[in-house]
C-alpha cells in the first residue's frame, strides 16, 4: 500500500511540472508584462519619499531643530534682530502652529507693553522641529511681492507700508537661516510719526541660491539698540 501512494504522488507531481512547463511556453509575454510592472512600483515609491519642509519658513535653516516654539523665537530676535529677546507668552493656534508677540525695550533692556511685531510660528519637517514662518505688524508689512511666492534670481521690487525714527526704514533680504552675510540692505523712508507710509526699494536677489527660500525683512528705526523697532517679514522662494 505504502508503495501504491508514492508511485502515485510521483505521477501527479511529473503531471504538474508538465502544465507549468506548457504554460511557460504559451504565455512567455505574461511573465515579462508581470516583471516589468513590479519594478516600476518599487521605483517610483524610492523617487517619491518627501523631503525638506513642507512650507518656505523664514528661520532657523532647515537642518536646525528647535524642540519649542519659544527656542525659535529667541534665537530669531537675537541673530537676525540683533537685540535681547523681549516676547510674550506662545499662543497656541492648530496643534503644530501658534504667535508670540516681540515687544519694545526701553532703557537698561527693560521691557514695555508696546508690541513690535508678532511672530507666526509652525512646526516643520522630518523632526517635527519649530520655524518662524513670518512676521507680522500693521506698522511695517510688505504688500509686495506676495508671501511665499517665486521670485527672480536678480532685481526685486520690495514694497509696503512702514515707520520709523526719523522715517528711516530698513528693508533688507538674506537667506532663510543665515543672516550674515545679507543678500542686500536698502535704506528708505516711510511714515515719521503713528502712522507709517508707502516705501517702495529694489533689492538684488542675484546671490541667492537657485531653490533657495530667502526671507524680506522691513524694519523701521527707533533710535534705541536694543529696541527692534516696528518689523514685518516673509519668506519668497528663488526660481530655479
Amino acid at each position: 500500500m505504502r508503495t501504491t501512494r508514492i508511485s502515485t504522488a510521483a505521477l501527479l507531481v511529473v503531471a504538474l511540472v508538465a502544465l507549468v512547463g506548457c504554460g511557460d511556453d504559451d504565455e512567455p509575454e505574461a511573465d515579462t508584462t508581470t516583471s516589468t510592472t513590479s519594478t516600476t512600483v518599487v521605483e517610483s515609491t524610492t523617487t517619491t519619499t518627501p523631503a525638506g519642509l513642507e512650507q518656505p519658513a523664514i528661520w532657523p535653516a532647515e537642518d536646525v531643530v528647535f524642540d519649542q516654539p519659544e527656542a525659535a523665537a529667541e534665537d530669531f530676535v537675537r541673530e537676525v534682530l540683533g537685540v535681547p529677546p523681549s516676547l510674550g507668552a506662545f499662543q497656541q493656534g492648530d496643534a503644530r502652529s501658534g504667535e508670540m508677540d516681540v515687544f519694545a525695550t526701553g532703557e537698561g533692556e527693560a521691557p514695555t507693553s508696546v508690541v513690535r511685531s508678532r511672530l507666526l510660528l509652525r512646526q516643520l519637517g522630518p523632526d517635527d522641529g519649530w520655524f518662524v514662518i513670518g512676521a507680522a505688524s500693521d506698522n511695517a508689512s510688505i504688500t509686495t511681492p506676495d508671501s511665499a511666492t517665486d521670485v527672480p534670481a536678480g532685481p526685486l521690487t520690495v514694497s509696503g507700508r512702514a515707520r520709523g525714527f526719523e522715517a528711516t526704514v530698513v528693508v533688507r533680504a538674506f537667506v532663510a537661516g543665515d543672516a550674515d552675510p545679507e543678500l542686500d540692505r536698502q535704506i528708505t523712508t516711510g511714515g515719521a510719526l503713528e502712522t507709517p507710509e508707502p516705501f517702495t526699494v529694489d533689492l538684488d536677489l542675484a546671490d541667492a541660491p537657485p531653490g533657495s527660500t530667502v526671507a524680506l525683512l522691513v524694519q523701521g528705526g527707533t533710535g534705541l539698540e536694543t529696541d527692534p523697532g516696528d518689523f514685518g517679514a516673509i519668506p519668497v522662494v528663488v526660481e530655479e
